[in-house]
Parts: structure tokens; sequence; C-alpha cells
């Protein structure tokens, strides 16, 4: 083909190029036709550089240009794409601004609609290309879609709208996205036939997707009558945990595993709620222990705690986040004290049997399978006293927090502490404390 066929074709093919003809020979009707495509320039050979520098000068000015302008043409379509996302998930919608912004996005307001959100978790790589190409496919398909990204959540929330007709294509659509990106969630927001009931669809896929917190091996996440239960955390958690740090650190373990077994029966609670309690959780570990820092957990100082814990997009992460913390902490408890495994057990176990009356040195050892004279030889060496003195030291400290904290009467005490009756309580704590327990309570305030 000649110059003006082969332009012809290559204007088809990309509308966007600029073409500069070079001939050796100026016919009227080859011109015209160059005219007729708009050409840059048509220069006659032998060629004259600047004049072929001054056209391509004007050829990349024009590209840029139409780039320009076709840049903000987008920017601006994405904007009222943006807006219009935000006024129908709102819960008052102004209809009139919703129709007009719909009419010139030409979004569809008077089909079945309904909401999803593609969640996806982790520092992916190429984030943008897979958003650009998650918008492709939703582009793509049977539907129109309107949608936008949250970089700080990780996920792509879409407003679905599709003739009802057509509603069974859905799962295909679902598993075309999930098919694509392996790493992904899908959170799905009940159907609505008017868009004036976007905002309930909205909230139910955003209760949908908040299960995949919980659900780590899950990827396809509906409405069910659980997201209706109770979604909040109770206020008094908190305090529990920070009694439990200040009087009892070594009972955390047990506790953690039994907060984490709740979280994970509700898989309700909104995760931002999660995170929030973690990291004034783990906050208050650190400065309780700041000996742990760097130990194993990749936090160095404070103000990388917030920021790391909310990278983690699944619970367990969280979990085995916390189960490893406390176990730097039980290991370098032990190292800087010296408190090794079996005096930790001996530790533990009074702290668990100490209300019993009948424990013993004895009963102690059998437990961790040692002599009762080895085993008394042992903690003596570590702890500067013997089993027995520890007990009646514990029971003792136990009593004292009682009495100051507590509305249980002196009897009642004494029984809880393993002591054999009240009078034999008093007389043990008169030797300890220079006082009765009811002279000790009144001095600290109790009740």
């Amino acid at each position: 083909m000649d110059g003006i066929a082969f332009a012809t074709k290559l204007l088809e093919w990309n509308p966007d190029c600029r073409i500069i003809f070079m001939s050796g020979y100026m016919e009227i009707e080859y011109l015209k036709s160059a005219i007729r495509l708009a050409a840059i320039d048509y220069i006659e050979k032998p060629i004259d550089l600047p004049v072929l520098c001054k056209a391509l000068e004007r050829a990349v000015g024009d590209i840029k240009a139409k780039s320009r302008r076709d840049t903000a043409t987008k920017a601006g379509r994405e904007f009222q794409q943006h807006r219009l996302f935000n006024l129908l998930i709102s819960k008052e919608t102004e209809q009139k601004t919703v129709e007009k912004l719909a009419a010139e996005v030409k979004f569809p307001l008077g089909q079945s609609m309904h909401c999803i959100i593609l969640q996806l978790p982790g520092k992916v790589e190429d984030k943008e290309r897979k958003i650009e190409k998650a918008a492709d496919i939703m582009r793509s398909s049977f539907c129109s879609a309107l949608g936008s990204y949250y970089r700080e959540k990780r996920q792509y929330e879409f407003i679905l709208s599709y003739p009802e007709k057509d509603k069974y294509r859905l799962s295909s659509l679902y598993r075309k996205l999930l098919d694509e990106f392996p790493e992904a969630r899908l959170g799905i927001g009940m159907d609505t036939g008017s868009y004036k009931n976007i905002y309930n669809s909205y909230k139910m896929a955003c209760s949908a997707i908040n299960c995949a917190f919980y659900q780590e091996k899950e990827r396809l996440f509906q409405i069910d009558e659980g997201i209706l239960q109770k979604n909040y955390i109770e206020p008094g958690i908190y305090g529990e945990f920070l009694q439990i740090l200040a009087g009892h650190p070594q009972k955390l373990t047990e506790w953690f595993k039994e907060l984490f077994a709740q979280l994970y029966q509700q898989k309700y609670y909104h995760k931002e709620q999660v995170y929030t309690l973690m990291i004034s959780f783990l906050l208050a570990i650190y400065k309780k222990y700041p000996e742990v820092y760097g130990v194993d957990t990749g936090i160095w100082k404070e103000e990388e705690l917030p920021a790391y814990v909310r990278e983690m997009d699944f619970l367990c992460e969280i979990r085995e986040f916390v189960e490893k913390l406390l176990e730097c902490l039980k290991a370098k408890q032990e190292e800087q004290s010296g408190h090794g495994r079996i005096i930790c057990g001996v530790i533990d176990y009074v702290a668990k049997h100490y209300g019993e009356e009948d424990l013993s040195v004895v009963q102690i050892a059998e437990h961790l399978h040692f002599s009762a004279v080895y085993l008394n030889v042992l903690f003596k060496q570590e702890m500067k006293m013997t089993l027995k003195q520890y007990l009646s030291y514990y029971r003792l400290e136990k009593a004292k927090q009682m009495l100051e904290q507590g509305y249980d009467k002196i009897t009642e005490i004494a029984e809880k502490c393993g002591y054999a009756n009240a009078n034999y309580f008093a007389k043990v704590f008169r030797e300890a404390a220079g006082m009765s327990p009811a002279e000790y309570r009144k001095e600290k305030g109790g009740r």
C-alpha cells in the first residue's frame, strides 16, 4: 500500500498517533489526502532537518496536550463516580443529586442492585495493576459497576446494577474475581430493588467481609443471622487484663487463649475494635516489660507497634504474634530471675491450688515428679525461702488483696486462702502483718 493507505490504516488502529508525511513529490491530490488525515506536516524532500525537528516538536506537543485533556477528563469522571458511590452508600441520599450524577456517569439506577467488597490482603505486589484488573473485570461483565478503592482498608468496594433476569450470572462473576486474585476475599451484600436501599446492602457487605478477619481459609462471605447479633466487645475486658498483668502475669497465656477462643466464636466483632484492643494490650505489656523489645517479634519501639499490628489481615496472625511475645517474655523472665522450668512449675501450681487446705510440699513434689526434699532444696536455692514459707507468704498476700478489694467476710477469705479456720488465719495474719485482718482492712480502706 502507498503512504496514504498505510496512514489511513494506522489511524484506524491507533487514533491517538500523529503523522508527518515526507515525500519527494508534491501532487495536489496527495496533499489533500494528507490534510484529510490531519497530518502534522507535509515535508518535501530533500529533508530540511530544522523543519523536521519543528514538525516533531509539534507532534509531541499535540500528543502531550491530548494526554493532559484525557487525564483531566478521566479524573473528573472518576471523581464524579466516587462522589456518586459515597452518596449511594450514605444513609440519607440526596435523590436529585444522585440521579443527576448517575445520568452524567451513565450508571443505571432503575435495576436490581447490591454491594460487593473485594479485599486484597497483605502487601500485594503490583497492587495498582491488580486494582485496574479488578475494575476491568467489572466493566466487561454483564452488569454496570460503580467502584472505589480504599487503600487503608486494602479493599475495592463496588455497587452493581443489573437486570433482574441476569441475577443468576452473579455467581460466575464472583468465581471469576476469586480465580483472578487467589489471595482475595469477597463479601456480598443483600439484593435491593432500589438505589435508596443500597446503604443496607453496603452495611451487610461490610459485615460479611469483616468475617474474613476470623476465617482466613474462607474466601466468599455472605450475610447470615449472626451478623444481627451483638457486635461490640465488652468494655470491662481491658480492666480485667490490667488486673491479670499487674497481679498474675504468669496467667496471661491462658487468659489470652480463652480470649482468642471467644473472638473466634463470635466472629462478628468489628476488626477495628479488635485491632484497638490488641494494640492496647500489647502496649501495656511492652511498657511493663520493656526488656522484650526486639526479642524475636520485630518490634523495637512503641511507635512501631500500631502499624505493625494493623498490617495483620487475620486474627490468627495477631494470635501467633501474642503467643510469640508471651513466650519471649516467659523466657526472658526465667533468664533474668533464674526461675527455671521447675520453679515456674511450682509457682504456677501454688497459684492454682493455694485455696486447698491440704496443699503441701509433698503434694506439689508429687505433681512435678520430684522428691519433696530435693524440690525444697532447689526452691530454696532459687527463691531464698523454703517452699512451705513461700506457700504461707502467697496465701497471706492473696488474703491481703481480698481484704483491700473485696466484700467477702474474713471467715470466707480464710477459707478461700486455704486456712483451716478463721481463728488460725487471724493468728498467722497478726504474726506476719502486726495487726488483725479486720484492722488491716480498716487501715487499707477495704469494704
